[in-house]
This record gives C-alpha cells, sequence and structure tokens, in this order.
C-alpha cells in the first residue's frame, strides 16, 4: 500500500510539474509590439494611464501583453506573436463575483484543498464572437461589466502534501476548467 501511495504521489508531481507557468515577461518599446495590435491602443493611448507593452515567454509559447489603466480598471490583453488577441482580463475584487458564482468556486476550493488563500482575480473575456478583436476590444473597455467568459483565480493552496501558488481558470458559472502552478519567477509580474 506505501508503494501505491508514493507512486500517487510522484505522478500527481510530475503532472503538476508539467503543468507550470513559467512565463518570463520584459518590458519592449511600443515599436517592437505587433504592429496591428499596437494599433487598437494608439486609438486610445491618451485616454489609458500606464499604458505598458511587454513580451512573454512561457516555455515554448511567446506571446505579447498590453498593460493599462482604463476609468479606474486595470487591464491587460494578450495577444499571439502575430497580434491575433488571446484574452482580456480586468483585475476585480473577490467581493465582486457574483454569490452563486463564488458559492460554486469556494466548493471546488473546499473539495480539493486544506487550505485557499487567494491572492488575485481577475475577469477573463475570450472573443468568441465573429467579431474582429478591434470592436471586441472596444466593446469591452466600454462595457466591462458583460458578460465575461472566464474567471482567473491565483491562489495559495495547501493540500496534505503540498504548498504552492497556483492559478485556477474558472468558466463564468464557476465551473472549474484548469489549473496550473505558477512558479516564482512568474510570480512578481502574475500579480499585476
Amino acid at each position: 500500500m506505501k508503494k501505491f501511495s508514493v507512486l500517487m504521489l510522484l505522478m500527481s508531481f510530475c503532472v503538476s510539474f508539467s503543468q507550470s507557468k513559467n512565463e518570463k515577461e520584459e518590458r519592449i518599446p511600443a515599436s517592437e509590439f505587433p504592429e496591428i495590435a499596437q494599433g487598437y491602443f494608439n486609438i486610445i493611448s491618451h485616454e489609458v494611464k500606464y499604458l505598458k507593452y511587454y513580451k512573454e515567454t512561457d516555455g515554448d509559447k511567446k506571446s505579447f501583453e498590453v498593460k493599462f489603466k482604463y476609468k479606474k480598471e486595470h487591464y491587460s490583453a494578450e495577444f499571439d506573436t502575430l497580434g491575433k488577441l488571446e484574452d482580456i482580463e480586468i483585475v476585480i475584487k473577490k467581493r465582486h463575483i457574483p454569490k452563486d458564482v463564488y458559492s460554486a468556486i469556494s466548493k471546488y476550493f473546499d473539495e480539493n484543498y486544506r487550505k485557499v488563500v487567494v491572492v488575485k482575480v481577475q475577469k477573463q473575456y475570450v472573443n468568441t464572437t465573429d467579431k474582429p478583436d478591434r470592436q471586441f476590444i472596444r466593446k469591452v473597455l466600454e462595457k466591462p461589466f458583460n458578460k465575461h467568459t472566464h474567471f482567473e483565480i491565483i491562489a495559495e493552496i495547501k493540500t496534505k502534501y503540498i504548498h504552492e501558488l497556483r492559478e485556477f481558470t474558472f468558466d463564468r458559472h464557476g465551473v472549474f476548467e484548469k489549473s496550473r502552478k505558477v512558479t516564482t519567477s512568474s510570480y512578481e509580474h502574475a500579480l499585476y
């Protein structure tokens, strides 16, 4: 029985290790950002605060991210290397998650972990419509409290065997979709 327990622990460690967020983020000038995506923000650059451009690598994946503050909300928009929008995220407080949704998220945490400390919460918007990226971005900026597609939560979790920082993705109803370990090298910029 002990051999089986050790084997299960090792397998869960391998799965956890293979699904880790090991992002490296580097601030870049706007001129190095994909031109098409940069154009989306040139139009509103006078309306936003702290418009900053970044290049990210996460293993083999490369992407670009723009971070800014607009109407007192903190946004980030991520693009692939060709300038196609991947997602838009808005930092929110835990209390801004609807009660029924947070209840479903809490139930997941209670069933799977001994202790959970929420560090950061974001609403995530993925363009699943046929709208062009520019139009979709504008819609999110104009009505940030409209329907979003996901919640992304960074939390410190504890089980009997582990204590680590993880990034969780839940759908807009609070149904768990995926999680991955956040490494210490990506921890600092993950908190913006």
